[in-house]
């Protein structure tokens, strides 16, 4: 398995699948705008992508779960 870098503004961190059912439906409503592509990564660097994976990781111990969201080339790049 290869480790990547890229790079990303941290968002939110939940430490539990509760805190996931709790409080994502209100703060993904806020947050998400546009093409925005967010990234869901467990203390040991795998990614969450369905329900079971936060189920799983609660199993295995593996929040906190921290949130980003990724920048674009484009977005990076842009001149202010």
């Amino acid at each position: 398995m290869e480790k990547i870098t890229v790079n990303a503004e941290l968002l939110f961190v939940l430490e539990s699948r509760q805190q996931w059912v709790n409080r994502v439906p209100r703060i993904l409503s806020k947050k998400i705008r546009g093409e925005e592509q967010w990234i869901w990564v467990d203390k040991n660097g795998d990614v969450f992508e369905c329900g079971k994976d936060f189920m799983v990781a609660e199993e295995k111990e593996t929040y906190p779960c921290k949130v980003y969201r990724l920048s674009n080339v484009a977005g990076a790049n842009e001149t202010k």
